[in-house]
């Protein structure tokens, strides 16, 4: 989950609308199903064990055993079970992961280009996948091998003689691998920090005298090169220097007065990189495109055939513009003026010159009164991060000038505080790409600590799921058979967004139709936009179809997307991590383990086990 994900408020997550099904939905559906399928899955069991009428039997004594014994579970009990999980866990050597972890981080900065454009983004990016394929893993070799072990060796039979409950067995070693898993993903953030922080520390030397030539003739002041990178210095009246941004930081450069007579000449001290390791706060708008004639487009632009349709595209020169409306109120001004960020998509049609950009510009707007509006400003989109510190009064452009200037809470502003801001390309056959996320008011800006200890919360929201699965494999599967259930899971949950679109592509009217209609047409040679005709097959292969999308569609809501509990996108891109999108997690995580846990239960209380 990143910068172009949907952040919604907690009450539009939990409940349905038009494009998505709602927290509470979803949480109903996979209790549900998870229950369900646990139910069955142990009835089969049983039956493939023991018989038809056993089974029946068996799989029905455990739900009507279940309640009472949920309600005597006993804390002491399930903590001695923990504690134990968590002994056994540290025996299979479990800590060398974090071994393995610090090992590739003391040689990790030898293979990291000291003069790349986007050095944090490269050693987060390190990190992060790291920390996350090991954890996991290592999550996955100590849940699936621990039950089967037990039973297939029988000392599970020392723990059935005291008065132990199935539940505290399952969650005694739930609790336990998390247990282990949270003490070495608590070691790897602490390194990881560390490693983070000195890895990007740096400073140049700047004597205020060596000059160069920047290519047109101009001659600047430059500090020396360090980390495969410098900076142009500017000298402020004050004598104090600011280096301008290269590879996204800066450094502040302070004039030292010498107490030696003797010596001549300022002498400059320049400070670590700025702005390098951000947590910016956004304040989101709504967006809406007009057509080339300026007609209504709705929230869609032009498509002008990238495969990556995050961006619409408005044209230059003419009538197209991207609508941002936005809620304003003074806490978003900073020092009288607005800060605006843009992230726009640059499309091109002719070359031109990629240094300087393609020209654009844009204005306010009152939502209700289009005739009142800011004079244009221009500006020049190069596909990169853009702050514009928009001055809270501005030009009147409207034909009623009888206010002067325009304030933009108090004229330009309606009921509810909206403003909308246009923006428009200047260039003929160039293109802007705009999305909802890419133009945003800059709010504040975070605590970067706190940022990067959220991010690895995230990492253990996975960590509580993998475990969960892994544990519930284990069940009723033997060792490795768990493993690869848990591996194809966790696949499915990192590449869950993908058969999402695919379910709701085919639902609603893709071309060439679900996979039995695509083999039909592979076999017939036709095209995807090609109609099947009438033939007596056609109605058979689409019926076929919609009961193989509507049984993915049951299967995608009883595993977890792993992608909306990643939020290391917000950090590499230098964004704050909501506290809304941490909640969401939260609360997925708390509905998945819960109907994990219960059936975890049924499988392990109807599997034949010395009672």
């Amino acid at each position: 989950m990143g910068i172009e994900s949907t952040v919604y408020t907690l009450q539009d997550w939990l409940l349905p609308t038009a494009d998505h099904f709602g927290g509470l939905l979803v949480f109903f559906i996979s209790i549900v199903l998870l229950i369900f399928f646990g139910l069955l899955g142990s009835a089969i069991l049983s039956a493939i064990r023991n018989g038809p009428f056993e089974a029946f039997y068996s799989v029905g004594r455990v739900v009507v055993e279940s309640v009472p014994e949920f309600f005597s579970i006993s804390p002491r009990r399930v903590m001695a079970m923990t504690w134990l999980a968590f002994h056994e866990a540290v025996r299979k050597k479990s800590l060398y992961v974090f071994a393995i972890f610090l090992l590739v981080m003391l040689f990790a900065g030898w293979f990291i280009t000291p003069g790349s454009s986007e050095p944090a983004r490269l050693y987060m990016s390190l990190i992060f996948t790291l920390s996350k394929v090991l954890i996991l893993l290592l999550c996955i070799l100590i849940t699936v091998f621990s039950l089967p072990k037990d039973i297939e060796s029988r000392t599970i039979y020392t723990i059935y003689t005291k008065p132990v409950l199935h539940w505290e067995i399952f969650l005694g070693r739930l609790f336990g691998y998390i247990g282990i898993a949270t003490m070495v993903l608590v070691a790897m953030g602490l390194c990881s920090y560390i490693f983070l922080m000195r890895g990007l520390s740096h400073t140049h030397q700047f004597d205020g005298v060596r000059m160069v030539d920047q290519g047109d003739g101009t001659m600047v002041h430059r500090t020396t090169t360090n980390s495969g990178h410098h900076h142009k210095v500017d000298i402020g009246d004050d004598g104090n220097g600011i280096a301008e941004k290269n590879n996204e930081h800066s450094h502040a450069v302070d004039k030292i007065e010498k107490d030696d007579k003797d010596e001549t000449g300022p002498s400059y001290f320049v400070h670590g990189p700025q702005n390098m390791l951000r947590a910016r706060v956004r304040h989101g708008g709504t967006l809406r495109f007009l057509d080339r004639a300026g007609k209504v487009e709705g929230k869609t632009g032009i498509n002008v055939g990238k495969e990556w349709t995050y961006f619409s595209y408005i044209e230059g020169q003419t009538f197209s513009a991207a609508i941002y409306t936005f809620k304003l109120d003074e806490d978003l001004f900073v020092n009288d003026t607005l800060p605006l960020e843009f992230n726009l998509s640059v499309f091109r049609t002719t070359m031109g010159v990629r240094t300087q950009g393609v020209r654009g510009s844009f204005h306010f707007r009152h939502p209700d009164q289009k005739d009142l509006r800011t004079d244009p400003i221009p500006f020049s989109a190069k596909e990169e991060s853009d702050i514009h510190y928009v001055p809270r009064e501005l030009s009147n452009a409207s034909i009623d000038q009888s206010a002067g200037k325009l304030d933009l809470l108090k004229h330009l502003t309606n009921d509810n505080n909206e403003i909308e801001l246009w923006i428009q390309c200047a260039e003929s056959s160039q293109y802007f790409g705009m999305a909802q996320n890419s133009v945003y008011i800059l709010q504040s800006e975070s605590s970067f600590t706190w940022n990067f200890f959220k991010c690895y919360l995230s990492i253990w929201f996975q960590v509580v799921m993998v475990v969960s699965f892994g544990l519930v494999f284990s069940t009723f599967l033997n060792g490795p058979v768990s493993g690869l259930a848990s591996i194809i899971s966790l696949a499915y949950g990192v590449f869950a967004e993908h058969l999402k679109n695919f379910v709701q592509g085919v639902r609603g009217g893709w071309h060439g139709g679900g996979p039995v209609e695509a083999m039909v047409r592979l076999f017939n040679q036709k095209n995807v936009m090609i109609e099947l005709g009438d033939a007596a097959y056609v109605p058979i292969v689409k019926r076929i179809d919609s009961v193989f999308i509507g049984a993915v569609q049951v299967f995608v809501h009883m595993i977890p997307d792993y992608s909306l509990l990643d939020s290391s996108l917000f950090l590499i891109d230098g964004y704050a991590i909501p506290d809304v999108v941490i909640v969401q997690q939260l609360l997925t995580v708390m509905g998945f383990t819960f109907a994990l846990v219960g059936t975890g239960y049924f499988f392990l209380k109807t599997r034949e086990i010395a009672a």
